[in-house]
């Protein structure tokens, strides 16, 4: 029952896309009062190659996948990729074509079908983990191997019961009722009982959590399965130190051989970092061009009268690679023998007067749309610290130095999350730690907008922690 559902779900994701494409095609073509030439032949022609456009897309890019660990997220992005191919083939169709279509047609029935589409899409899904999670169309599953691994598999399991599956048992050499009272789970037999329990319940897949030293057990387990139609699954014996950590495993292969990697980086993409890059120059010109050359001798004569000293400071901090570069900064102290080793605090008596209000809007931060320019830094990444702090921290924040795998920002995740100011306390710095960490391993050009979005309306509404 449940495999057959299953595969009606691709059917049904389809056929209610399919639904909407031709609707939003006739509510463009009533928008701009074109209704009339519904039967006109270029219409109709149209009509059938966005169809088939559609189906063509949808099947090779397996945008109805029936992944029951999807996160909505995942699948808006999925279908946002999906759409903006669509959007150029079907651009490169009008081009070849000499049929003269609407462009304002086109582009409002791509508008419609793409807010009806993710929005049936979204609904679909919710309401499939919310009928999964009260214990409908779920999959029978056995866990081969008693041990932390598989414990901590089973954990992730009964907390997600939208993904829809049941556990029917384990199954290790033993004494079952030994390792039940060791581990809590429910030990149905041994290693020789696997098969004849799997085809007596009917069990649609096999998560082997055996060590890879029981090669033989688990080739054995891999032909049953292909031979009884069941999937099976390995669950790597290092899984359980990732356990709540929220990491996302990437595996890259070296010919045929699987290499596993810890930490997803988007940024190591080329094709991302040079997005990233010509943001950051652009950004950077428009910001020094536009704001930087009219303030700069404002700010400049404000701190010349209230302090004796330089207008902008410079200090070493340490950037991408663990690399030490020069950053700048307007200066918002008194000249002081200790600003590399002591950091700023609330109603510290080295801040002048001038140096309250640029700490208070971030503008003692604008000389560092130079490093951007340079290349020393970038507009949105982890806060570079100062040589003494980075040493420090590196010896007692877990993953510290994580952060220095991309550049350091002028503004970040964990400042538009309230962790900026003073760092004295390792909680936390922890917390920035773990921010720029996620910020490292989900960049998107789409997130780095948004930051700097909140840092502009945290610069306007006030931030407890400037200072």
């Amino acid at each position: 029952m449940t495999r057959r559902y299953s595969q009606f779900l691709e059917l049904i994701y389809l056929v209610g896309d399919i639904i909407l494409l031709n609707t939003a095609y006739l509510i463009g073509l009533v928008v701009i009062d074109r209704f009339d030439r519904v039967f006109a032949n270029p219409v109709i022609n149209l009509m059938v190659v966005v169809n088939l456009v559609w189906f063509f897309l949808t099947k090779v890019t397996q945008y109805y996948e029936n992944n029951r660990l999807l996160t909505l997220d995942r699948i808006t992005l999925k279908f946002l990729r999906v759409v903006a191919m669509f959007i150029l083939l079907i651009a490169f169709y009008e081009l070849l074509v000499k049929d003269h279509y609407s462009r304002q047609h086109l582009m409002v029935t791509i508008g419609v079908f793409a807010v009806l589409s993710l929005i049936w899409r979204l609904t679909l899904d919710t309401v499939l983990k919310r009928y999964r999670a009260a214990g409908y169309n779920y999959r029978r599953i056995i866990v081969v191997g008693v041990n932390p691994t598989s414990v901590d598999f089973a954990r992730q399991i009964s907390d997600h019961d939208e993904y829809g599956y049941r556990i029917m048992g384990f199954f290790d050499e033993g004494d079952p009722a030994a390792m039940e009272m060791q581990y809590n789970v429910d030990v149905q037999g041994g290693i020789a009982d696997v098969q004849a329990f799997a085809i007596r319940h009917n069990i649609d897949e096999i998560y082997c959590a055996l060590e890879s030293s029981r090669e033989e057990i688990i080739t054995d387990l891999i032909k049953f399965a292909d031979d009884h139609v069941m999937r099976i699954r390995i669950v790597p014996e290092f899984s359980h130190y990732l356990y709540g950590q929220a990491k996302r495993l990437n595996i890259e292969y070296y010919g045929n051989m699987p290499v596993v990697t810890f930490r997803q980086e988007p940024l190591e993409s080329l094709g991302n970092r040079a997005v990233k890059r010509s943001f950051d120059f652009a950004f950077s010109v428009f910001v020094l061009v536009f704001v930087f050359s009219w303030l700069l001798p404002i700010i400049a004569i404000a701190i010349k009268i209230t302090s004796k000293g330089p207008v902008f400071f410079k200090q070493k901090r340490t950037g991408e690679n663990n690399e030490i570069f020069t950053c700048y900064k307007f200066r918002t102290m008194q000249v002081n023998e200790v600003a590399d080793a002591v950091q700023a605090t609330k109603n510290d008596s080295r801040i002048t007067s001038i140096g309250k209000v640029l700490r208070k809007t971030n503008m003692d931060e604008l000389p560092q749309f130079f490093n951007v320019l340079f290349g020393h830094m970038s507009v949105v990444g982890p806060r570079p610290h100062m040589l003494k702090h980075t040493e420090e921290y590196s010896k007692i924040i877990d993953k510290f130095m994580v952060r220095h795998l991309i550049k350091p920002g002028i503004t970040g995740m964990a400042q538009v999350k309230g962790y900026r100011g003073d760092t004295t306390d390792p909680r936390l710095m922890e917390k920035r730690v773990q921010y720029d960490v996620w910020y490292l391993e989900n960049w998107s050009f789409l997130l780095d907008l948004k930051i700097v979005f909140l840092t502009v309306w945290n610069m306007v509404r006030g931030d407890k922690n400037a200072f």
